[in-house]
């Protein structure tokens, strides 16, 4: 059965449930969205040191998890007072974050369980939002068919992204409880629309998530329509980003960290995902397929490494492949040091795939005051002749250096680094890209581009939280040539490339104004240069402020 299929019958069921079950009240097996702002809390945890457990590299969490987190950072906290470290203006913030936490996560689990629990409201967020800036399309001979826009002023959210003039949406969820083994979610969306645009509806709805969750021992099954992040923290994730667009799934995962039998312990925790999605309607391939998994290990409580595979394939109008073929491209430690059949007709030809093949990394340095490092490398269309160019052309790579506390202070700064190559979510037959409804999954900086940015967040108190952004990016618009030589592809440039270049700058504010309730506002400017390519400047603005509730 089509996963959009699944997920329809998922929402169907739900609604009928939520209409026909009274209300109780138990925590069981869903999961939180990628962009709640818990996560931002994990992460800040896990930057002091007050989680030693727990991997970060693969979201979303299930309630569950969360409530296991904050039991472990109560008990690092606890093991700190009695240390006699527990008086510094940091850890009052720590404690203030753990509160937060530990009342929205362990309030139902130590109520008496009662089955099914309805949540006929989990979240809800009523925003206002105000734009000038313009969505774009990727350029570059590779990537220019590419069915995804990008906004980098906007703050990316779930479903179609915001139009350009002033727009106010309420973002309301719902969850059941059935048992402590299976939950169901949906999240939707109404909008009213006050757009420049005048082609542009004034008037929108939109499913945004659908999905069922049964979950045995430490093994979850997840299907409809559901956010995947891989990313090490916010802003971060080459193969879905933490913020990437729901995709239409199957998921199959562990619910927790598990250590692994005989030798393979030294490893530590360990989490696996395995996803099998699609890409949902195109011009070109439409109804693509996605498979992807990841594995992730914990050596030390300090170290956590990541191994990433993705696989795009299928669709309307590709070719037709042997079973055994398709089960060795779903493998990349075999298919990479295969020779590959593009041309020869009169042999079978090779499987029409884009493959993703990457790593990850974070380390955290207690002594150096907790500075924390984390990675991503990815390579887009794999093979052993590309390797020299793995960090130019071919590779994309992300690189983000976190102080936690400036000389003992809630003051925190965090640089970072990103480089994606011509390839990067990019292919030739393939060419809606590795997106779904008009986003790319991974990191919205797109193929050939950089960008260095810097974050400077203050909190002042337990209850209040403000950073400052400063980012440049820059875009390449280039001709490139592709040759075969031999087995495999060679890229070219050629001629000149024209650079687009884009400044901003972003305030952002986080003040908890009730329990679950916080006010969420961020205000944004960009200066870009040979916009679009063609010339000239632009100054663009982005504004929105958000009431958000949260079980």
């Amino acid at each position: 059965m089509p996963v959009s299929r699944v997920r329809n019958a998922c929402a169907a069921i739900l609604l009928l449930i939520v209409v026909g079950v009274p209300r109780a009240v138990a925590q069981g097996t869903g999961v939180v969205s990628p962009v709640d702002l818990a996560y931002d809390d994990i992460d800040r945890l896990r930057e002091l040191g007050l989680l030693r457990t727990g991997v970060a590299g693969q979201r979303p969490y299930s309630r569950g998890e969360f409530a296991r987190l904050v039991h472990a950072a109560l008990d690092a906290m606890a093991m700190r007072s009695r240390n006699g470290g527990s008086g510094s203006e940091v850890a009052a913030s720590a404690n203030a974050i753990i509160a937060r936490l530990a009342d929205r996560f362990l309030a139902d689990a130590d109520r008496p369980t009662s089955w099914p629990a309805v949540h006929l409201v989990d979240d809800a967020v009523l925003q206002f939002t105000s734009t000038d800036a313009v969505r774009r399309g990727f350029a570059g001979s590779n990537a220019s068919a590419l069915e995804a826009t990008i906004d980098p002023l906007a703050r990316p959210r779930v479903g179609r992204p915001a139009a350009r003039g002033e727009s106010m949406t309420l973002d309301l969820s719902q969850r059941i409880e059935f048992a402590s083994w299976l939950s169901a979610q949906a999240s939707e969306r109404l909008e009213q629309r006050w757009s420049r645009n005048s082609a542009v509806s004034a008037r929108d709805g939109e499913l945004l998530a659908a999905s069922v969750r049964a979950r045995y021992r430490n093994v979850a099954l997840s299907l409809g329509r559901q956010q995947i992040a891989w990313g090490q923290t916010r802003g971060d994730g080459l193969f879905f980003s933490s913020d990437a667009p729901a995709l239409d799934l199957i998921k199959l995962s562990s619910d927790r960290p598990f250590v692994m039998p005989g030798v393979l312990r030294v490893l530590g925790p360990a989490q696996a995902t395995l996803i099998v999605g699609e890409m949902g309607p195109s011009r070109v391939r439409s109804h693509s397929k996605l498979l992807a998994y990841k594995a992730s290990v914990q050596p030390s409580p300090s170290l956590e490494l990541g191994a990433s595979f993705m696989n795009h394939y299928g669709g309307s109008g590709g070719r037709s492949s042997s079973l055994g073929n398709r089960v060795i491209d779903f493998l990349p430690f075999i298919d990479i040091f295969r020779t590959h059949n593009y041309y020869d007709t009169t042999r079978t030809l090779d499987v029409d795939s884009d493959k993703l093949l990457g790593v990850d990394a974070r380390v955290r340095f207690a002594r150096l005051g907790g500075l924390t490092l984390t990675g991503e490398l990815l390579n887009d269309d794999f093979d052993v002749h590309r390797i020299p160019t793995l960090f130019t052309w071919d590779g994309a790579q992300t690189f983000a250096a976190v102080l936690p506390s400036i000389a003992g202070s809630t003051v925190s700064v965090r640089l970072s680094a990103k480089h994606t190559g011509i390839r990067t979510y990019a292919h030739g037959s393939l060419s809606n890209g590795i997106a779904t409804r008009g986003r790319l999954l991974g990191d919205e900086l797109g193929p050939d581009a950089k960008a260095f940015g810097a974050t400077l967040r203050w909190e002042p108190s337990g209850s209040l939280r403000i950073g400052v952004e400063g980012r440049r990016a820059t875009y390449s618009k280039a001709t490139y040539a592709t040759e075969l030589r031999g087995n495999y592809f060679v890229i070219r440039r050629i001629g000149e490339a024209s650079n687009e270049q884009r400044d901003r700058a972003v305030v952002s504010l986080i003040a908890d104004v009730a329990s679950g309730t916080s006010l969420v506002a961020r205000i944004g400017g960009e200066r870009i240069g040979n916009f679009d390519f063609i010339g000239g400047r632009r100054r663009d603005y982005a504004a929105d402020v958000a009431l958000r509730f949260a079980r």
